[in-house]
Formats: structure tokens, C-alpha cells, sequence
């Protein structure tokens, strides 16, 4: 009885730590700037592929906290609790752009360009339990970019978040655990929409959203199987004056994500556990509005990752974690890899209740 319960407590505690390096995402995440889908018809409307999404589906959040003891009441990190992590992720993507040009009717001018498009996050977050059941969250990412279609780099602020995961009801045997979650991603980083698209680079998304999210798990000794589902409202930006081409950017209107992931984590030992799931969210009704009055409306999308993460334990309480994603739709990266740990610094690391 004693080995099973070690067990089953061994295989959350690496989840709590595996789910957190899981991305597609901000999330955070922590997400990519838009941009308007390409056209190759005139060369004044070719523009970038979509980058990830605000509110892609990812688990970095949503299952940061698992239950690790019999006698807790709640899954969630304890009242007056503190514990912070640090993630650094790496992102590519690859796309081939058409630069194509017609004047009365004539191909007078078609270039295809291979852009490739390398982001490094760095973010901290930071959590503390406000009560048993209610768990305050905030997350800063510092971005870095570089696009060899542009011959630029960017580095700075990305978007601050801030967040709640509320747990409703107690754990209890047979019933399977509710964790209810909400997101407000600021504008803080170089909005997409202030710079010179055809030479800058952003580091934020720039809108301000709003997200709600639910998870669960499930165990089946000795794995951990976990799903969860989220969606994100970003609000309209108006007054941009972003010239794009011949045109004039007025209005953006990010529109409406949904998403969702499920996998589960598998413990080989006491020191190695394994994580595997698989993500997907889709982005609609994105409206682009220009001072001639004309508009667009970016086709719905959607962005799917399969991510693999490998969690090894360095001390009694600290597991890192390792993350390979494989984009597997055209609108996620191609690559991204991940790495995730807790941070112990001037005495932020996690504070124990007594």
C-alpha cells in the first residue's frame, strides 16, 4: 500500500513538472505576433504566415499544480504558498513567400523568398496561493527574434499575463478533479501593428485578451492522463496608421481562439518520467480594416503540436524538464524546444506550509 501511494505521488510530481514545458504554446504564452495571411497577387498584400496564436492550445498552466499527497484536500499549491519557475523556449519556423506583382492584367514580376524565423522566450513565473482552492499567477516573458527574410533581429518585453486556477470542489476518491482557470494578457511587448512590417520585428501580439480554461486528470497507475480546454477574446485595436503597402491599417479585431490538449505522463523510475500530448487550437473571425474603408477577413486557422517531454529529477524536490514540439498543421512552428525548471533565488523558491 505504501509502494503505490509512493508511486502515484512519484508520477504527479513529475507531471506538475513535465505539463508546465508543454507549448505549441504564451501561451502564454507568451505568443507570436499575427500578421495578415499571404496573397500572391500583388506584392503589396504578401505578407507573413501566421504565426502561433494567442491562446494556442498548450498545458503550461493549466496542470502546474497536481495532487501529491493522500491527506490534501485540494490539488492546487497550499494557502500562503509561494513557487516560481523559469522556461526558456525555442521556436522556428519556415515558410516559403511569393512575391508576385501584375500591372493591367501582366506577371511582370514573381520572386519566390524562403523565410526562416528563430524566437527564444525567456519567461519567469511566478504563483501564490491565495487559498487552498485559488492560486494567483503571473507570468514575464523577455523575447528575442530573428528573421532572415527581413535581415533583422528583435529583442525585449513580451506580453505580461496575469491569471487565477480555482478549484471548486475537494478531492475526493472516484470523482475526477476540476481546475478552472482565467488569463489577461497585456500589450506590454512591440506591437506587430507600431512598427515597419517590411523591416521590424514585434515582440508581442499587441492587443490585450481575456481567457478562460478547464482541466483534469485521471490515474491509472502507473500513468497520469490529463486533458484540458481553453478559449481567448482578444479585443479590437483601433487608431494603428500602419501603412501595408498602398494601404493603410486602421482597425485589427484578433477575434476569438479555442483550443485544447490531452496526453499523459508515464514515470520510468524514480529519476526519469516521460510526457507525451498533443495540442490544437483554431483562431476565427479575424478582421483587418484600412482607412480606404476596404476590409479583410483572415481565414479561419488552426495550429496543432505534438510534444514529447522528458523530465529528470536532480534533487529530492527538482525535476527539469526537456520539451520537443513538432508542428504538425502549416500555421504552428516547425520545431520548438523547451526547457523548464523552479527557481530558488532570493528566497523565491517554493515556501512550504508547516
Amino acid at each position: 500500500m505504501m509502494n503505490q501511494w509512493m508511486k502515484k505521488s512519484l508520477v504527479a510530481l513529475h507531471v506538475c513538472a513535465a505539463i508546465s514545458m508543454v507549448h505549441a504554446a504564451d501561451e502564454q504564452e507568451n505568443s507570436a505576433a499575427e500578421t495578415e495571411p499571404k496573397k500572391a497577387v500583388q506584392a503589396d498584400d504578401v505578407s507573413q504566415a501566421l504565426n502561433k496564436q494567442e491562446g494556442d492550445a498548450t498545458s503550461e498552466t493549466n496542470l502546474q499544480e497536481v495532487f501529491t499527497s493522500s491527506e490534501r484536500q485540494y490539488s492546487l499549491i497550499k494557502k500562503g504558498d509561494i513557487s516560481t519557475y523559469y522556461d526558456l523556449d525555442y521556436t522556428y519556423y519556415r515558410d516559403t513567400v511569393i512575391d508576385a506583382s501584375m500591372d493591367e492584367g501582366r506577371l511582370y514580376q514573381l520572386r519566390v523568398e524562403e523565410d526562416a524565423t528563430h524566437t527564444i522566450t525567456n519567461t519567469f513565473t511566478g504563483q501564490y496561493g491565495l487559498r487552498d482552492n485559488l492560486t494567483l499567477t503571473a507570468s514575464l516573458p523577455l523575447v528575442a527574434k530573428s528573421d532572415s527574410r527581413k535581415d533583422t533581429t528583435a529583442a525585449g518585453l513580451g506580453d505580461l499575463s496575469l491569471g487565477a486556477r480555482w478549484e471548486p470542489f475537494p478531492l475526493k476518491a472516484g470523482r475526477l478533479p476540476l481546475i478552472l482557470s482565467g488569463t489577461l494578457s497585456t500589450k506590454t511587448g512591440d506591437s506587430p501593428y507600431e512598427i515597419n512590417p517590411q523591416k521590424d520585428l514585434s515582440t508581442g501580439k499587441g492587443y490585450y485578451s481575456v481567457g478562460v480554461g478547464a482541466s483534469t486528470r485521471k490515474y491509472i497507475d502507473p500513468v497520469v492522463l490529463f486533458a484540458s480546454m481553453s478559449a481567448n477574446y482578444g479585443f479590437k485595436e483601433t487608431g494603428l496608421n500602419q501603412a501595408r503597402g498602398t494601404r493603410i491599417l486602421d482597425t485589427f479585431e484578433p477575434g476569438i481562439t479555442g483550443g485544447f490538449s490531452f496526453g499523459f505522463a508515464y514515470s520510468f523510475n524514480y529519476d526519469v518520467s516521460m510526457t507525451m500530448s498533443y495540442q490544437q487550437s483554431f483562431n476565427t473571425n479575424t478582421k483587418f480594416t484600412y482607412k480606404s474603408g476596404e476590409y479583410y477577413k483572415a481565414a479561419d486557422q488552426s495550429s496543432a503540436m505534438l510534444a514529447i517531454a522528458l523530465g529528470v529529477r536532480v534533487s529530492p524536490e527538482t525535476i527539469v524538464n526537456g520539451t520537443v514540439g513538432i508542428g504538425l498543421t502549416e500555421d504552428s512552428p516547425d520545431i520548438s524546444l523547451g526547457l523548464s525548471f523552479p527557481l530558488d533565488i532570493l528566497g523565491l523558491g517554493k515556501k512550504k506550509s508547516r
